[in-house]
């Protein structure tokens, strides 16, 4: 039996930090897969004919993960995803596409467009809805098609459905948390995975390290008036934060030694980033 770790990476949701690990664990077995039209217009065929084409391979991200899955012989997939506070994570995604240097409508707002106003813009019906309900439509299946927000109706209750049956659900603003989580489940099928990490792709660096309540509200401020509205189009997505947080605790609660593995995890993530600033400065 084949093993495969397939990550569904979520725009803005750490994905670029958890298969930095991936790919620090597994080497040339990892495969960040880019052939995003592939994926999209042929979903489980194509992703069945790179698990059949890489007898090597054991974990895979892709931004456009299909669902549902392939089920090819003699192969069991883990697959992962980490969710977000859907308000909070709209300052990210601001942030990265006025830094980004791409020509994409998104990208091309965020530099015309003060934050209020990218946000106001986003929140149109025939704007992407990279911050209306994304982490929803990502996981039910409709992320990358043009169906209004009202359609269909069982969005959420898709993307409940999916992650009821996923054993590896993390969430962005308890990552430490959530790697632990993923290392347990994970190590009987991959024993040497070490998900420890270095920060990639931060665009907020001087607040990641408050209270996900205070980042939320601070959002919100700023929004002013708009904020109702952006929680109106967000309600799905914020369904889904609390279920992957009751998740996860559920998850934390079968672990009995818990607070032991997470104080051996972040001791292991200080030595990798001290590793890091002294190579990066020549001292290593």
């Amino acid at each position: 039996m084949r093993h495969i770790i397939l990550h569904g990476h979520i725009f803005k949701n750490a994905g670029t930090t958890f298969d930095w690990s991936l790919s620090r664990s597994f080497r040339d077995g990892f495969m960040d897969h880019r052939d995003n039209q592939a994926m999209i217009q042929q979903r489980a065929k194509h992703l069945a004919m790179v698990i059949a084409s890489t007898p090597d391979l054991m974990a895979l991200s892709s931004h456009h993960l299909c669902y549902p899955l392939p089920q090819p012989p003699k192969v069991k997939f883990h697959t992962a995803y980490l969710l977000r506070h859907p308000i909070e994570r709209i300052q990210s995604v601001y942030a990265f596409e006025r830094k980004q240097d791409a020509d994409t409508p998104g990208a091309i707002a965020a530099k015309e467009k003060d934050f209020v106003a990218y946000v106001a813009w986003r929140m149109e019906e025939e704007v992407p809805r990279t911050i209306r309900d994304y982490q929803t439509s990502y996981i039910a299946g409709f992320h990358h098609r043009h169906v209004k927000s009202t359609e269909p109706a069982d969005w959420l209750q898709r993307a409940l459905h999916h992650l009821e049956f996923l054993d590896c659900v993390g969430v962005v603003d308890r990552y430490d948390e959530s790697m632990v989580v993923f290392e347990h489940y994970l190590a009987p099928y991959f024993p040497d995975i070490d998900l420890a990490y270095v920060r990639q792709n931060v665009t907020q660096q001087s607040t990641v390290e408050e209270a996900i309540d205070t980042r939320v509200h601070k959002t919100l401020d700023k929004l002013g008036d708009l904020a109702a509205h952006v929680i109106s189009r967000n309600s799905y997505d914020l369904a889904l934060y609390r279920q992957a947080n009751q998740k996860l605790d559920e998850a934390i609660s079968r672990i009995d030694d818990f607070e032991r593995r997470l104080v051996k995890f972040r001791k292991r993530c200080k030595r990798m980033n001290v590793g890091s600033v002294l190579e990066r400065i020549g001292l290593r």
